[in-house]
């Protein structure tokens, strides 16, 4: 097993098997071992639920899992062949593109709801704080967990819908895990974050500021699953037998939250069971959303963070 230096890896021991053959499979027939580099949020649990159904082995795949802070960290990974597969939001994958490095999506993971009740993700303050929408983020301290990406494009874009000066907001980096403290300890006016952080905050008598995916891009993926062109093109049928597994978990996952949610203690071995069944899924499915991940390139160009609009269909491998 390969390690990366971000965190410890997770193996899902599904059979015995060993790396080797050209059909994908090892030489002895087994399965072939395939390293994905995920997040430490609930999203995560869908492939967790798709393993026990098993759609993976009757692909011929057995899936190590590494965890990694945030999408930005996973990219440079996969690109240096440390792993084959990883999630990645689009505004980290766009970056990717923009700086010459070849990345291609295989499918879609997961994608915001259309209001702001069935958010996935918020910015959420102390109760006390006096911070009660987007515009009132001016002069404050967000966290995100990484910088220059989703969490800071699409807060910036609410504070200016808002009609407040994005500019005035001051970002820093944390993992996910740490902003509850930091929020707590004054050293961040403002967090960003997932579930189950975001249902855990909420339930200690914190409020939303807003929700900035939601607000920003109506429908907007927050996951797509990526590999290097490079594997695609060197490994097609690899891509393919991996393609339709995620297709097979990510219908399933949609169609069964309750299995979804059974799997959340495996991403997170400290989010009781009862917890997780009040915890909010993001919206799973194939569609990979074009119209979306486009106009978040609008917003990176506008940012400065791009100099031009990106080439989404090459992204997704059209």
């Amino acid at each position: 097993m390969k390690t990366w230096g971000i965190t410890a890896a997770v193996c899902l021991s599904l059979a015995l098997a060993g790396c080797g053959g050209d059909d994908g499979r090892s030489s002895d027939g087994g399965l072939r071992e395939v390293s994905v580099g995920m997040l430490p949020i609930v999203p995560t649990a869908a492939l967790h639920a798709g393993i026990e159904q098993g759609f993976f082995e009757d692909h011929g795949i057995e899936l190590e899992i590494e965890t990694g802070q945030g999408g930005a960290a996973l990219v440079p990974a996969v690109m240096a062949g440390e792993l084959e597969f990883a999630t990645s939001n689009p505004v980290s994958l766009l970056t990717a593109a923009d700086k010459g490095l070849d990345v291609r999506v295989v499918s879609h993971w997961s994608a915001d709801h259309d209001m702001a009740d069935d958010a996935i993700n918020a910015v959420v303050a102390t109760k006390d704080s006096g911070i009660a929408s987007a515009k009132d983020l001016e002069g404050k301290t967000v966290a995100v967990n990484t910088l220059k990406s989703m969490g800071d494009l699409t807060i910036s874009e609410a504070v200016r819908l808002d009609g407040g000066d994005p500019s005035k907001v001051k970002y820093i980096e944390l993992p996910f895990p740490d902003m509850p403290a930091a929020l707590a300890k004054g050293n961040a006016d403002a967090v960003w974050v997932p579930e189950p952080f975001m249902s855990g905050l909420l339930a200690d008598d914190h409020v939303t500021v807003t929700n900035p995916t939601v607000v920003a891009v109506e429908g907007m993926p927050t996951q797509l699953m990526f590999t290097s062109s490079a594997l695609a093109e060197k490994e097609p049928e690899l891509v393919k037998d991996m393609t339709a597994a995620l297709e097979q978990t990510l219908a399933y996952a949609q169609e069964n939250p309750d299995a979804v949610r059974a799997q959340i203690p495996a991403v997170n071995p400290n989010i009781k069971a009862e917890t997780a069944e009040t915890l909010k899924l993001e919206e799973f499915g194939t569609d990979l959303r074009e119209a979306q991940i486009a106009r978040v390139g609008e917003l990176m160009v506008a940012a400065g963070w791009i100099d031009k609009a990106p080439d989404v269909p090459a992204l997704l491998g059209k």
